[in-house]
């Protein structure tokens, strides 16, 4: 029996590295969070020395899940699926896109997708500045631009490997306040979180982040029909507006009172 217990103990004893440096922060307090669906929480902390290197360890779960290294509002991502040791450099301050990362491919392409969230953020900042572009014009260039990155994204990252950790993590990147890939306003972007949902029920069977994406998934497509069923409503046939000349449509507004 005391043989059986030690082998249960030691089979439940998986654990995960996640170690390096961060060059010119001594003193700074360096926090390891666990990023999960509803809350960011610490797991652990350290006060970095003049060499800056730090190693955190903790128990590995049976699905991917995420984490991140934070000074103040420095952050890096880190994705974890297994006992793995991941080795990160970086230098504060600016560390959240000057660093390196080795030992996953998922914290790879994390990193590279956070680049290129970072570029992203940049131009729409510079077009939003160009005031020559007058109104229409940067709303069209914004569009353009975002409309290019998200065919980049799902080309590269969330249909190439849609069961990775690098695919879900990339449905929920930001462009300010705004998702990226909105599944309750873009037909394709629901399409996107059904293709992630479904792989992780194969190789993640049970994991709770998939069944969040197949409840993100199942709102967004009802949320369409909705949309769609409100736009067969209002349309009517060309002989009926050339006869009345103007439609008569009533719409509630924001105070609930009717408005034709």
């Amino acid at each position: 029996m005391m043989m059986a217990a030690i082998m249960v103990a030691s089979c439940n004893d998986k654990k995960f590295t996640v170690e390096g440096e961060i060059a010119n922060a001594k003193d700074s307090v360096l926090y390891f969070e666990n990023v999960g669906l509803e809350e960011v929480s610490v797991l652990d902390s350290v006060v970095l020395s003049d060499n800056g290197q730090f190693s955190f360890r903790q128990q590995a779960t049976e699905a991917p899940e995420f984490y991140r290294l934070r000074i103040a509002d420095q952050i890096i991502n880190v994705s974890i699926d297994s006992t793995e040791t991941v080795q990160v450099k970086g230098e504060y301050p600016g560390m959240a896109s000057n660093y390196t990362i080795s030992g996953s491919e998922n914290c790879e392409k994390i990193r590279e997708l956070t680049l290129k969230q970072m570029d992203l953020q940049r131009r729409a900042i510079a077009i939003q500045q160009n005031t020559a572009l007058g109104i229409n014009g940067i709303n069209d260039s914004i569009n353009n631009i975002l409309a290019a990155y998200k065919d980049d994204v799902k080309k590269n990252y969330i249909y190439k490997e849609p069961y990775k950790a690098y695919a879900y993590f990339a449905l929920f990147q930001t462009l300010g306040n705004w998702l990226i890939f909105n599944p309750r306003t873009d037909k394709n972007d629901i399409k996107a979180f059904a293709a992630v949902a479904t792989s992780w029920d194969t190789y993640h069977p049970h994991a709770e982040r998939g069944q969040n994406l197949h409840n993100i998934a199942i709102e967004g497509m009802k949320n369409q029909r909705i949309v769609d069923a409100q736009n067969q409503d209002i349309q009517v046939e060309a002989s009926k507006v050339q006869e009345a000349g103007v439609l008569d449509i009533a719409l509630l507004d924001n105070k609930g009172q009717e408005r034709h």
